[in-house]
């Protein structure tokens, strides 16, 4: 995923989702230079970062290039394996958070057992599940 800047987002994952950092690496001064990026403050800029929310490794970066636009037409899938409890408890985390907003209630689905939809403050759509209804 790409953002304006990733050291925030990262950040706000931390505190709304729980997500543990596993590395952030700031660009180098030769590579902010080659990208035309200002070389200021480069320690709060992300060349590459990596979070995990319910086991599942997310990789960001800084928009190098333009703008980052949010998009409804990605949505990411956090799957927890038949661990409803643990799903639930982290949709409910988030829905009684003003940083998001529910799109779809956590409850019973045709595909999943039971799954939830969340936006986030960046625009991502999460898809929260606990498994397959065949599990």
């Amino acid at each position: 995923m790409t953002f304006k800047n990733a050291k925030k987002a990262m950040t706000y994952y931390q505190q709304e989702f729980d997500a543990d950092a596993l590395q952030r690496i700031p660009f180098t001064e030769e590579q902010a230079n080659n990208l035309g990026l200002s070389v200021d403050n480069l320690d709060d800029t992300t060349a590459y970062g990596e979070f995990s929310i319910a086991g599942h490794k997310i990789m960001c970066a800084d928009a190098t290039m333009v703008e980052p636009q949010a998009s409804s037409l990605v949505s990411l899938l956090l799957d927890f394996n038949g661990d409803e409890a643990s799903a639930k408890d982290l949709f409910d985390r988030l829905a009684a958070s003003d940083q998001q907003r529910v799109t779809l209630p956590f409850g019973p689905h045709p595909v999943h057992s039971k799954m939830g939809q969340i936006v986030d403050a960046y625009g991502i759509t999460w898809l929260i599940c606990s498994g397959n209804s065949e599990d």
